[in-house]
């Protein structure tokens, strides 16, 4: 799933109604660097990933602060984007979704999603008639861990009831999906909806040498699945 409009473009808005003057370009360049601070801050001092739903809401509290700290009604600008991304509107399915998960489906495939967004995935899931597709769902704030955490995927296969071996991980994160569900075993594919300049570089995972198959769209699953 993508935000659409784009989340610089929600920021940008809904910022706007609370006082900001800031750039598009400015709160685009503002949010990518607060949201790279809190992942950096996860990792940092050998965090081993948890996380809770309070911990996931003061994420975003420190995100909307950094993007906007001359806003003076800042827990209600806070309120207002939390609420608007819980809003299946706010997002589209890419093209290629809802044909390939019916077709696994068809398959006999089991599905399940895996994120580290917050219990907001739910209220999307649920008016996104694609999504609710998925058997499962798994949260990192109601796991306890987020990806690439072994202990997120441990308890996503312990539930799951499969050995890792027969779990497939699809995501578009090298590091939170590709590398963290080959660490504990289960095979990968990373999604690439942009080319790749060196495929073979980037399909290689840096621990092991390891290769793992990368695509373009998941119309392409069908085919390394057989």
């Amino acid at each position: 799933m993508n935000p659409e409009p784009s989340v610089a473009s929600a920021y940008h808005s809904i910022g706007r109604q609370f006082g900001s003057n800031r750039t598009a370009v400015d709160v685009n360049s503002r949010f990518a660097t607060a949201f790279a601070e809190t992942e950096q801050n996860d990792l940092a001092n050998g965090s081993d990933l948890s996380t809770s739903a309070a911990i996931e809401e003061a994420r975003w509290r420190h995100v909307v602060a950094s993007v906007f700290p001359e806003i003076r009604d800042r827990e209600g600008c806070f309120q207002a984007l939390h609420e608007y991304f819980a809003r299946p509107s706010a997002w589209r399915c890419f093209d290629d979704v809802a044909a390939t998960l019916q077709t696994l489906r068809e398959c006999g495939r089991r599905l399940a999603i895996a994120s580290n967004f917050d219990d907001r995935l739910h209220s999307i899931c649920d008016g996104s008639p694609p999504l609710t597709l998925f058997e499962k769902r798994y949260v990192s704030s109601e796991l306890g861990y987020r990806k690439p955490s072994a202990k997120f995927y441990q308890e996503l296969i312990s539930d799951l009831g499969v050995i890792p071996e027969r779990a497939l991980m699809v995501g578009d994160g090298l590091d939170n999906d590709v590398l963290g569900a080959l660490g504990v075993g289960m095979h990968a594919v990373l999604i690439s909806r942009e080319p790749f300049g060196d495929v073979t570089v980037d399909s290689k995972n840096p621990e092991t040498g390891s290769q793992f198959p990368v695509i373009h769209s998941l119309t392409e699953l069908k085919g390394l699945l057989k």
